[in-house]
Parts: structure tokens; sequence; C-alpha cells
């Protein structure tokens, strides 16, 4: 393989320079390149629609989440649904099931039950002297045995 030193390589001037006036008669050149060629409306139709789609997702995405975060801040509560609901159509509700007592108290937690009410400091229980017989007597009336409580 030959070695060039570049000494060696002859020198020329390869630019010599623009011909005269061509930088008068540029803009003609140009303006008659471009005349001449249809306008493509149709191709920057699309640019701006593909331009457009990434800002209608994210709006769609933040309505989206806004929406639910609504959704959830109006559904109601627990409490407040069961606000909303008087003790006598409990009582309906209840009487509807045909559930006996027994069944109703195998569901109910009499310790922790007897845990809150003793927990209750009002005045009007304080005074409240129930005998043993009027206590006998509720018991027959509602029919409650003894080994229930």
């Amino acid at each position: 393989m030959k070695k060039y030193r570049l000494e060696d390589i002859k020198k020329r001037q390869v630019f010599t320079g623009p011909p005269e006036r061509y930088f008068d008669k540029l803009p003609g050149i140009i303006q008659a390149k471009t005349a001449n060629k249809p306008v493509r409306r149709a191709q920057w139709y699309w640019v701006g629609i593909l331009k457009l789609v990434p800002v209608a997702a994210v709006m769609v995405l933040i309505a989206l989440y806004s929406g639910l975060l609504n959704n959830k801040e109006s559904v109601p509560g627990f409490d407040e649904l069961l606000s909303e609901v008087t003790s006598d159509e409990i009582i309906q509700y209840l009487e509807g099931l045909d559930l006996t007592n027994e069944e109703i108290l195998q569901e109910v937690d009499l310790r922790a039950l007897s845990l809150e009410l003793e927990d209750l400091h009002d005045p009007l229980f304080d005074n409240l002297n129930i005998e043993d017989e009027t206590l006998m007597q509720l018991y027959d009336e509602f029919d409650i045995q003894d080994s229930l409580l």
C-alpha cells in the first residue's frame, strides 16, 4: 500500500467564488422554484392534529380523574345513611324478618354492650330504683329468660 504524504499532494483552488451577480439573482431563482409547487394543506392539517392529540389526551385524563374524585366525595358515609333511617323504620324492618329475640341476641356482644352501658353516667339513671319484683314482671311481659342475661 502506497503511503501519501500531505506535502506531495498538489494544491489547487477548488472554490473560485460565486459567478457574477449570483446573489442578486438568487431570490428570483428561489421564488421560481417554490412558486410552482402546490401547497399541501392536508399534510399541515394532520401535523396540527397530531400535535394536539397529547394535549387532548391529558385533558381527558384530568377530566376523568377529577370526576372520580368528585363522585367519591358525594357518596354519603354509613353514619349519614343511618341517620336518615328512623327507629320506626328499623323496627318495621326487623319485624318483617321474623327473627326471634334469641336470634338477635346471638348476634349482639353482650359483654361489649354492658361495658358501654357502664360508661354511661346519666343522672336520671343514677336515681332509678327498680325493685326485683318489677323487674321479674318485665321479664315475664317481654318473655325474657334469665339465662340470656
